[in-house]
C-alpha cells in the first residue's frame, strides 16, 4: 500500500466511526432527555412507583442529563479520532460511545430523586 492509500483508509475508517457513533450518541440523548423532560400535562398526578416514570422525577433528572449528555457526545469525539488509527480504532471508539451511551442513560433513569435518609 501506498502512503496515499493508507491516508485514504485511515480517513474513510475515522469517518465511518464518526458516522456510526453519532448514530449510537443520538439514540442515546434521545433516549436520556426522553427521560429527565416532562411530558405529563401540568397538573396530572404521576404515579409513585421505582424508578420514577419518565418526565415524573420533576428537575433532578436534568443535571445528570447535562452531564451525560456531555459524556455522550464527548465519547463521540473520540470515536472520530481513534477511528484514525484503523478499523480497530473505530471498533474502540464505536464500542466506548455505546457503553457511554448506555450507562448514560442507565444512570439517568436509576436515579433516586425521592428517596429520604
Amino acid at each position: 500500500m501506498t502512503n496515499t492509500e493508507v491516508r485514504v483508509a485511515a480517513k474513510a475508517s475515522a469517518w465511518f466511526a464518526s458516522v456510526v457513533a453519532l448514530a449510537i450518541a443520538a439514540v442515546a440523548l434521545i433516549g436520556i432527555w426522553n427521560l429527565a423532560l416532562p411530558v405529563t400535562a401540568p397538573g396530572v398526578v404521576c404515579a409513585a412507583i421505582f424508578p420514577p416514570t419518565a418526565g415524573c422525577a420533576g428537575d433532578a433528572r436534568i443535571l445528570p442529563a447535562i452531564v451525560w449528555s456531555a459524556l455522550v457526545l464527548i465519547a463521540a469525539g473520540a470515536a472520530f479520532l481513534l477511528g484514525r488509527r484503523g478499523w480497530l480504532g473505530a471498533l474502540a471508539g464505536i464500542v466506548i460511545t455505546a457503553v457511554v451511551g448506555g450507562a448514560g442513560y442507565y444512570a439517568v433513569w436509576a436515579l433516586r430523586p425521592f428517596i429520604l435518609g
